[in-house]
């Protein structure tokens, strides 16, 4: 052993002391406290013959559990819990024992903590959603769990040393991707920071060790800095008769690491930090006011989460400002109870609740945690699959979120980047089922536009509009992600099938695809690739979640295609190779003047003519193109694409018919952004009496085969009513 037992006793003493006098500062009752030192006593008594890895005696570890549970002003029931939340897994102390001895509020805490115990969240990706699942079930049936589980992880990092390197990481990274945020989540920013820093160092040692130097280096000049700040605050708040507690915080070393990946650089521009605390939330603004006028304010720097809290209940105001050194100082305001919720979170809470004080706050956290829960539930019904749901709370639950508001001021938390369509399907399914348009702050956006804290949002509706497959494109949110999929797969199922089967068919032809139907290969195929049925893999098909190549790379693997059905698809998968001209070779006319018509705008692998034109040579038209009929055929020559030609740069014209509303012509121009072509022009044209507009743009593409696959995928947008090339009718029927 590392010390000698003497030492132990003494230190648990040291510890039980220090428990005990908390507790008599918090104004417990001595009969809590008895409570209290009776859970010691059981604890102690069943982890007397246990040691820890450092060789010190295991009841210091239930008993710093119990002491973070009391800095965090934790309820009598959860610091019990904590003193003995071991005892259940690691002695004979059984879960009825602790119900006749503390009752059955302390029992459930226990057993939640016991089981999440038992969780490995490090295990492979499949058992790792489930427990997530196991998880937030637990969490949900009472959220105290979560508290005593953070505090045991924290002082398990704290003696993260003692174990094997391999472990060491291991744990870690399990608190920085699992804990750490849960921490955050319950606005436990006491506990969150602690678990990042602790985590940040046996992950990154190189990294932490340099930051480390780098605010050692930096403090007594940065200490300067803010002194002086300091000063000359508090002689204008003393001028205004507001009491002020003012104090520089530290950065922590963690969230400094992050700024430096996000920026790239070691200037770190908020190392000097100050925070407020003030006695009423209207002092907050008015500090605010003092700070600007005193200090030149950097531009979309503040942050009001007084007027919208997080979904933890955070409240502060932040600003940055230029200091009269011309350094940046991150400020933060906020009143004392505003920085209890901060630090302290779901723990402060209960506090309120246990003391019947700040009936206000309480009643406001009440329905925070209430919501919270809710959400864990909804999850767990609209998504059943353990990997989605694991997925969805990554997202949901533990991202960054952004606050946005109703036109009638109701707030509505996000996950960060959601756009109007996540803001519709979080009011309700029937508004986001029927969005055709947006406004944010009074003015008109596309539906892909990206949402800002504090932004109004109004969305218009139509009874005829239905959801677009390309919105899952760029919506965030898990959820809105769920209600969208539901909407086709309950209204669009059957176009999906028939459209997959054509895809297929096409890609095979007809016969290999018929064939294939008659040996059920689809279905075998359907399993082997994880897919439920032969219906869902045309489904998922049609919607591009995969592609006709993979499902043909499966059918070789099972040896459903012959050699000669593979060359066949071949033929019809491949491009033609075509080498490059700037103006597209067409055989026979090399010597020759010749240009293309800008009626019907040819381009490579389409069948063509070509006019023998006065003054411009030979002109190539389409086949196809409707003024050709209009023309002199004495004039009509064969003209056909050269051998050498490569892929160029051909001007073409689509014209798109759709519903009229916001944002569809920028869903199709992101249509063709996504295939990487240019856009030469673009044209709406509404038709009112329809309620539909045309569309009309023009592009450059290399070859029919890159345009049709744009056409086919414009086609699945869910307003667009067809789609066609556009031909500009002739004026002038002698000169073409």
């Amino acid at each position: 052993m590392p010390d000698s037992p003497n030492n132990f006793n003494l230190a648990c003493e040291e510890l039980l002391n220090n428990l005990l006098n908390r507790l008599r500062q918090a104004d417990y009752q001595e009969s809590e406290i008895n409570i209290v030192l009776k859970a010691y006593e059981i604890a102690k008594e069943a982890h007397k013959t246990q040691f820890r890895r450092s060789g010190e005696p295991y009841i210091l570890h239930p008993l710093n559990v119990a002491y973070i549970l009391v800095e965090l002003d934790a309820d009598l029931e959860s610091i019990c819990a904590g003193l003995l939340h071991d005892v259940i897994e690691d002695t004979q102390v059984k879960a009825d024992d602790l119900d006749k001895m503390f009752g059955s509020e302390v029992r459930k805490l226990v057993e939640g903590v016991t089981k999440l115990g038992k969780l490995s969240f490090s295990s492979k990706r499949e058992r790792q959603a489930e427990n997530f699942r196991k998880m937030f079930l637990a969490i949900a049936a009472d959220l105290r769990v979560v508290l005593v589980k953070l505090a045991d992880r924290l002082h398990n990092m704290k003696t993260l040393k003692h174990m094997p390197t391999h472990k060491q990481a291991e744990i870690a990274q399990e608190t920085l991707d699992i804990f750490a945020p849960l921490a955050n989540r319950f606005g436990l920013g006491h506990l969150k920071w602690q678990l990042e820093d602790l985590a940040f160092r046996y992950l990154n040692y190189a990294q932490y060790h340099h930051i480390e130097e780098l605010v050692r280096e930096n403090r007594q000049k940065r200490e300067e800095y803010i002194n002086n700040f300091i000063e000359i605050v508090k002689n204008e708040l003393n001028h205004l008769t507001i009491k002020a507690d003012i104090k520089g915080r530290a950065k922590h070393f963690y969230s400094i690491y992050n700024k430096i990946q996000k920026i790239g650089s070691e200037e770190i521009f908020d190392l000097l930090a100050i925070r407020i605390i003030v006695d009423k939330e209207r002092q907050c603004y008015e500090v605010l006011g003092v700070i600007h006028d005193l200090f030149r304010p950097i531009p979309g720097r503040f942050k009001d989460y007084i007027a919208i809290p997080k979904s933890n209940m955070y409240q502060s105001l932040h600003t940055t400002v230029f200091s009269s050194d011309e350094k940046l100082i991150e400020v933060q305001i906020r009143t004392a109870e505003m920085h209890k919720i901060a630090e302290f979170g779901v723990a402060a809470h209960w506090k309120y609740k246990e003391q019947g004080k700040s009936q206000e706050s309480r009643s406001k956290y009440d329905l925070q945690l209430s919501q919270l829960k809710q959400k864990l539930m909804d999850m767990q019904i609209e998504l059943p699959d353990a990997g989605d749901y694991s997925k969805a709370v990554q997202i949901d639950i533990f991202a960054d979120e952004i606050f946005v508001l109703s036109p009638k001021g109701d707030v509505y938390p996000l996950p960060r980047d959601s756009t109007p369509i996540d803001f519709a399907y979080h009011v309700h399914s029937h508004i986001g089922d029927h969005t055709v348009g947006s406004k944010v702050n009074d003015r008109l956006v596309p539906l892909t536009y990206k949402l800002k804290n504090g932004d109004i949002v109004e969305i218009q509706t139509s009874k005829n509009a239905h959801p677009s497959s390309d919105w899952l494109n760029f919506v965030q949110s898990s959820s809105t992600k769920s209600k969208i999929k539901a909407w086709f797969k309950k209204n669009r199922r059957g176009d999906y099938i028939k459209e997959g089967q054509n895809i297929l068919a096409e890609h095979l032809g007809r016969s290999v695809y018929d064939e294939l139907i008659k040996k059920d290969a689809l279905t075998i195929i359907s399993q082997k690739m994880g897919i439920n049925s032969e219906e869902e893999l045309f489904v998922q098909l049609a919607s591009a979640s995969i592609s006709s190549q993979q499902i043909i790379n499966r059918l070789k693997t099972e040896n459903f295609l012959q050699k000669e059905v593979e060359s066949e698809s071949k033929k019809n998968l491949i491009k033609p190779k075509m080498r490059k001209s700037s103006l597209g070779e067409i055989q026979s006319l090399k010597n020759l003047m010749h240009s293309f018509a800008k009626c019907c705008q040819p381009v490579p692998g389409e069948n063509i003519v070509g006019i023998i034109s006065r003054g411009r040579g030979v002109v190539i038209h389409r086949e196809d193109c409707p003024n050709l009929k209009d023309l002199d055929l004495r004039r009509l020559i064969a003209v056909s694409w050269g051998l050498n030609t490569e892929v160029g740069h051909f001007a073409t014209t689509i014209e798109v018919e759709c519903i009229d509303r916001i944002g569809i012509s920028r869903d199709i121009l992101d249509k063709i952004a996504n295939a990487k072509l240019n856009i030469l022009d673009v044209r709406v044209i509404t038709r009112p009496t329809r309620q539909t507009a045309l569309v009309r743009a023009s592009i450059e593409v290399p070859n029919v085969q890159i345009l049709e696959k744009l056409i086919e995928s414009i086609k699945k947008l869910s307003d667009v009513l067809g789609i066609k090339r556009y031909i500009l009718r002739s004026t002038n029927k002698s000169s073409k």
